[in-house]
């Protein structure tokens, strides 16, 4: 039956059915949960899906706390660079950019670019400016600077800081606006 409901959930997720589709996975969710634990690949995959649909649906304020659990969980179970924590990175972030809350959302642009340096960096460059057109009164340098962000090493930091620059030079000046902001990034950063 688990399985039935799970290849239904997949399909409304395909046809671009977001509310059925996460009606469904949050059923799943709750299943899976009591069934398999909250760290189960299934329960993880379930919870994934779930973001995927709500940001789909622009459901901001109720994908962010999802957001958190799945982020901190992938972080201790795959690592900060590995692609499900970067996309759950980015959904969370996207959010948070939506809900106007900036300063952590710079943060995770910030920590998910350090941690896809060496190995996708041109995404990492996207998130890069993603933090610095969605700064407000947040000044990503300054956050990078001490080489730690919310207890966390950079370990690229010199590098970030020198694409940080590079990036802020080459911004055009009404990007502090939130329009122009959200015409230059998307939820894979800044637009080139």
């Amino acid at each position: 039956m688990i399985e039935d409901m799970q290849d239904e959930a997949r399909a409304l997720l395909q046809a671009g059915e977001y509310g059925h589709a996460l009606a469904e996975f949050s059923v799943l969710r709750e299943i899976r949960s009591r069934r398999e634990g909250p760290y189960s690949p299934m329960y993880l995959s379930n919870l994934h899906d779930s973001v995927r649909c709500m940001s789909q649906l622009q459901l901001w304020s109720d994908s962010t706390p999802l957001c958190r659990e799945l982020h901190g969980k992938y972080v201790r179970t795959h690592g900060r660079g590995q692609a499900d924590t970067v996309d759950v990175a980015k959904h969370w972030a996207w959010a948070l950019v939506h809900l106007n809350d900036h300063p952590p959302a710079v943060r995770l642009y910030l920590l998910t670019a350090d941690a896809l340096w060496d190995i996708d960096r041109p995404q990492a460059h996207r998130l890069l400016g993603a933090a610095l057109a969605h700064r407000h009164d947040v000044d990503p340098e300054a956050l990078a600077s001490p080489g730690t962000i919310d207890g966390v090493g950079l370990r690229h930091l010199e590098d970030v800081l020198a694409d940080l620059r590079d990036l802020r030079a080459g911004l055009p000046r009404d990007v502090e606006s939130d329009a122009a902001a959200f015409e230059r990034t998307t939820i894979d950063g800044l637009v080139a």
